[in-house]
């Protein structure tokens, strides 16, 4: 809580109850900002101790409500082991899309989906279709084309490129000072001693030449099994046994040791667990996630779950329209909160109720019940994250 004097209040009162939680807000005349939970008797003691204090609904219970809605309506719609075909065909838990997979743009990046975006834009597609031919959901094509050139790159930069990026500032902070030094009138060597540094480091970062990008970035670095891999697979393919295999590579030029071509077949045969051979007349092969791992979802991008791969994730969009839908409209609402777009949450609101799924539609009355504390959390910066999770330990 903020009082009128811009002073925080950290206090507690061991009740939720209308009448007590009012009398103890009384006892703060000066309350000015008040974050809170979505408890409609916390919301109905405001208003009677402090009738012009701005409420605050707290950003993570939003977000909580909001995931626990869309897992109870995906509890529904997906088993608890999913099967993604690996074939032609998909089909939707909704009857109400089917799709391809032999479309190639649902393997394309972010950024090369944009640039499919620019090159059918110039050819007269309205959005519908280029959504259609490139397999992008409406809300996150409205996003890449609402954001800045600067906003686009720093989407599109990999887990790999933010990391190289960091290790490069930190070079060049080091160059920094090795130059500021030299400047100062400090020798190679004894800048070598100030700094610790090899003396030819200090050499090389002299150099006004010297480039901090790493000579070998963005090169895939084979191992010594590379060469061999395809014919391992070959052989794994017919049953080969693991001694075999090794023996027969062996004889063909691989000088590495047992233990690499053994932890590759390892990890070949538990890739292979996920991949089961349907007993239907297709004989469609298809790949099994868990739905604990597709919950994930919900908090994390798919880059950041371990064993959803970007294949996976635009194959279950694909096969499951219904786990589309409401992935969309999640992560649109969070970074609307991120993003302190205010002026979107009516626009949201509607397009959440517009998906007649009872469960979001639960959630979006409860946000309409109490829209100005929603619309406060996307407005400012005070949530109750200090202390989620700290009062029930005391």
């Amino acid at each position: 809580m903020i009082d009128f004097n811009g002073n925080r209040i950290v206090d507690m009162i061991a009740t939720r109850d209308y009448e007590p939680v009012s009398e103890w807000l009384k006892s703060y005349p000066s309350l000015k900002l008040i974050s809170r939970d979505g408890s409609i008797a916390y919301k109905n003691a405001i208003e009677a101790a402090h009738p012009k204090a701005k409420q605050i609904s707290d950003r993570f219970h939003l977000l909580k409500n909001l995931t626990t809605y869309a897992m109870e309506y995906l509890r529904k719609k997906l088993k608890v082991q999913i099967a993604l075909p690996l074939g032609e065909q998909s089909v939707s838990c909704d009857n109400s899309l089917t799709l391809s997979k032999s479309n190639a743009n649902r393997k394309l990046t972010a950024a090369e989906k944009y640039g499919k975006i620019e090159e059918l834009s110039r050819l007269g597609y309205p959005k519908w279709q280029i959504c259609k031919e490139i397999n992008m959901n409406v809300l996150f094509y409205e996003k890449l084309i609402g954001m800045t050139p600067p906003e686009r790159e720093k989407l599109f930069k990999t887990n790999l490129d933010k990391t190289h990026e960091e290790k490069v500032e930190l070079k060049m902070q080091r160059v920094n000072e090795v130059r500021e030094l030299k400047a100062a009138g400090f020798s190679i060597r004894g800048i070598a001693k100030h700094t610790g540094l090899d003396f030819r480091t200090v050499a090389k970062y002299i150099n006004i030449n010297f480039d901090p990008l790493h000579a070998a970035y963005g090169q895939k670095k084979g191992s010594i099994l590379t060469p061999y891999m395809q014919e391992i697979d070959s052989m794994l393919e017919v049953g080969m046994m693991g001694t075999v295999i090794t023996q027969t590579i062996m004889e063909k030029g691989y000088t590495g040791s047992t233990s690499t071509v053994r932890h590759y077949v390892a990890d070949w045969k538990k890739r292979r667990k996920h991949l089961y051979t349907g007993n239907n007349e297709a004989n469609i092969s298809v790949e099994r996630i868990q739905r604990s791992d597709v919950f994930k979802l919900l908090f994390h991008t798919h880059d950041e779950v371990k064993c959803i791969s970007n294949d996976i994730f635009e194959r279950l969009c694909a096969q499951y329209p219904c786990f589309q839908k409401i992935h969309a409209i999640v992560w649109e609402f969070r970074r609307l909160l991120a993003a302190k777009k205010t002026d979107e949450l009516a626009s949201w609101l509607n397009i959440a109720k517009a998906l007649k799924i009872p469960e979001i539609n639960s959630f979006v009355e409860g946000v309409r019940r109490d829209y100005e504390a929603v619309f406060n959390a996307a407005k400012f910066e005070y949530n109750n994250g200090l202390a989620e999770g700290k009062v029930n330990k005391l």
